[in-house]
């Protein structure tokens, strides 16, 4: 995928969340104190899969809304894998700078990203993983 193609889903992203009145409510689900146990009971994602963190397992989320939410049966979805995979373009965007999105030029969209609720975040995630294509 292009730059361009990336910065053109980051303006629709933007544009979606600037219309949002309603933040979703949280997925409910099974929650794990670690994702090597959540893996452990609900098992691997699949060949050529991955399993993908909603709402993100960074060091800050995890202490802020806790193991448990994170490692969680609502927060987590089976991804294609791989390079070129739905997967690693979230992961680029994420790790990209996109203005339009985040109105900042210094700022990554996961770092601004991690100021926002754990809603928002699982809103956003989940707006993403559909915007690449995805289903949650």
């Amino acid at each position: 995928m292009t730059d361009e193609t990336r910065r053109e889903i980051a303006r629709r992203l933007a544009s979606e969340l600037a219309l949002r009145t309603v933040i979703s409510p949280r997925r409910p689900g099974q929650g794990f104190q670690t994702f090597g146990e959540f893996k452990r009971t609900i098992g691997v994602a699949g060949s050529g899969l991955a399993w993908h963190h909603i709402v993100g397992q960074t060091t800050s989320n995890l202490q802020r809304f806790g193991a448990q939410a994170i490692h969680n049966t609502g927060n987590l979805v089976r991804l294609e894998h791989g390079t070129g995979s739905i997967h690693q373009e979230i992961s680029n965007l994420y790790n990209s700078v996109q203005p339009e999105l985040t109105g900042t030029n210094t700022l990554t969209v996961r770092a601004w990203l991690g100021t926002q609720s754990f809603e928002e975040q699982q809103d956003f995630g989940i707006r993403v993983i559909i915007a690449f294509g995805g289903t949650v």
